[in-house]
């Protein structure tokens, strides 16, 4: 006798759950009161079926109008609209018709379990599963226990997610969970950016696809929904209470104007007219029997991002040398027309660049990382500020297919397109952004690194449970937690003090952010709980 799950809601998550639970071979019954609502359900799961080739799929789920006084599933799940009274009604009698043996579960986003199970008379059976759109497709789902969810419900709960083909990560009954309290930054940041000017949002878009990201914050937030995206904004806000997470007046206002992306035709991007361009940041590489000649190039540094940049220069740039060190720069050629200076990736180069400008030849180019150095500020103290490119490259270089380039206050327009030419030989697009701290891509992965870090620090989940959700749940390229090791986490602090410095101590680094710098104490630290 096939094993039983009962399903309450027939939504687009209830019906997507239903799916993958009689996929996983259970018998399923899927309570859903509106008709309408049941017909699109059973039309929603026979097309899924369909897409999977085994028709028998939608053949083991059933329909109900109510929820039965008894019921002999040995897993049951709420899937009903986000709101505590109706969910909690939902999870109470659930409580009273199941077995004292069966698990009941809330796929609850942002709601807090606890408080959804102090309404069962057992609340050591209610676990959170919390599973991502589609259910069919996404392979995430986070178990959330409060501090009554007995080991049994929890190992009950893994053996369900296991079994339906879906990867468990455990996280902590806080507000947002880790998959929509991590990613807050990702729109929030981007947000900002745009409210700053830092450039348009298809440039940003695109500046994101070339960071890995599959799509860019302001079209996700148009196909998500502004106001659902805004909704989740608010509910992590007002229950964890942290400045940094502050929901952006733009999106409340374009809630308020209608503007809710694709399903109104309009948002951050206007669909009436059809789909909108997007914006494409990649470039092919140069061949490599196509050599430069004519420009003379002095790359310093000592950092790895010194020597890879100082390597792929050599295959498309006949004159390339490297200067490892600031007491070697006498050895810059004295016909060097581009200086690229990586520095160590945490200090300010003002300096060094400063001390660069007095002895060069002012048609020497000088390129300083925009993400460490204040661009503005070195420009104000040099002879030929026009000549001085502020550039972007967060990682490594092979992570990113265009690089930001700082459009700054005396950048003359061949300084400009000379920059161009050079990324563009490396097969690196390029996008001009306004010189603010951090600029886009350094403030919001930086960000993102930064509250994955806060929420490993404060229990909400493992370092690599985070990574896994981040990764499985909204498709970063890599775990923010491994991400910002590869990035260096004094790199990301030297990031985000400036623009703490500029936008308030709320948008400080964390004090733990330097961990991730540690090659062997790193997870007993990052899993330390103060």
């Amino acid at each position: 006798m096939q094993e039983k799950v009962l399903v309450v809601g027939g939504g687009t998550m209830g019906a997507g759950i239903a799916f993958v639970a009689a996929r996983g071979g259970y018998s399923v019954e899927v309570v859903e009161p509106q008709e309408a609502a049941r017909e699109r359900a059973r039309a929603r799961i026979a097309k899924d079926a369909e897409r999977a080739r085994d028709a028998a799929i939608a053949d083991r789920v059933t329909f109900l109008d109510r929820i039965p006084e008894r019921h002999d599933a040995v897993v049951a799940i709420e899937a009903a609209p986000e709101r505590m009274d109706v969910k909690r009604d939902i999870v109470a009698q659930l409580e009273k018709a199941l077995g004292a043996s069966a698990l009941v579960a809330t796929n609850t986003s942002s709601l807090s379990v606890r408080e959804l199970a102090e309404v069962a008379e057992h609340p050591q059976r209610v676990v959170g599963l919390h599973f991502f759109n589609p259910p069919a497709a996404m392979k995430l789902v986070e178990i959330v226990a409060t501090e009554q969810t007995s080991d049994a419900a929890l190992d009950a709960a893994h053996a369900f997610v296991e079994r339906i083909g879906k990867t468990a990560v455990d996280a902590a009954d806080t507000p947002g969970f880790i998959v929509n309290r991590v990613a807050r930054p990702f729109y929030l940041q981007s947000m900002r950016a745009l409210d700053f000017d830092i450039a348009s949002a298809p440039e940003l878009d695109a500046l994101a696809r070339a960071a890995g990201f599959r799509m860019g914050p302001f079209e996700l937030m148009d196909l998500i929904g502004i106001d659902i995206n805004y909704a989740t904004s608010v509910s992590v806000y007002e229950r964890l209470g942290a400045e940094r997470l502050t929901p952006m007046e733009m999106q409340r206002r374009m809630v308020g104007e209608g503007f809710l992306g694709r399903k109104t035709g309009a948002g951050f991007y206007d669909y009436r007219d059809g789909e909108p361009e997007k914006l494409d940041a990649s470039v092919p590489e140069m061949p490599e029997d196509e050599v430069n000649v004519e420009e003379v190039i002095a790359v310093i540094g000592f950092a790895d991002a010194a020597f890879d940049l100082f390597e792929r220069l050599q295959q498309h740039f006949a004159n390339v040398v490297h200067v490892a060190n600031d007491e070697m720069l006498d050895e810059i050629p004295e016909d060097v027309t581009i200086v690229i200076d990586t520095g160590d990736g945490m200090s300010d180069r003002g300096a060094v660049i400063a001390q660069l400008d007095a002895r060069l030849d002012p048609q020497t180019m000088l390129f300083v990382d925009a993400y460490a150095t204040d661009v503005a500020a070195l420009g104000a103290r040099m002879r030929h500020p026009e000549r001085l490119v502020g550039y972007g490259i967060l990682g490594s270089l092979d992570a990113q297919s265009a690089v930001e380039i700082v459009d700054g206050e005396h950048l003359s327009d061949d300084a400009l397109a000379i920059a161009e030419e050079v990324f563009e030989a490396l097969g690196k697009g390029v996008v001009v952004v306004a010189d603010e701290p951090g600029l886009f891509l350094g403030r919001v992965v930086g960000s993102i690194v930064n509250e994955a870090v806060i929420a490993v620090q404060e229990g909400v989940a493992s370092a690599e449970d985070v990574d896994t959700a981040m990764q499985l749940g909204v498709n970063y390229p890599r775990g923010p937690i491994e991400w910002g090791r590869e990035i260096g986490g004094r790199r990301l602090t030297r990031i985000l003090k400036r623009i703490a410095d500029s936008e308030g101590e709320a948008y400080a680094p964390h004090r733990s952010l330097w961990v991730l710098d540690m090659q062997e104490q790193e997870e007993e630290m990052l899993d330390a709980r103060p």
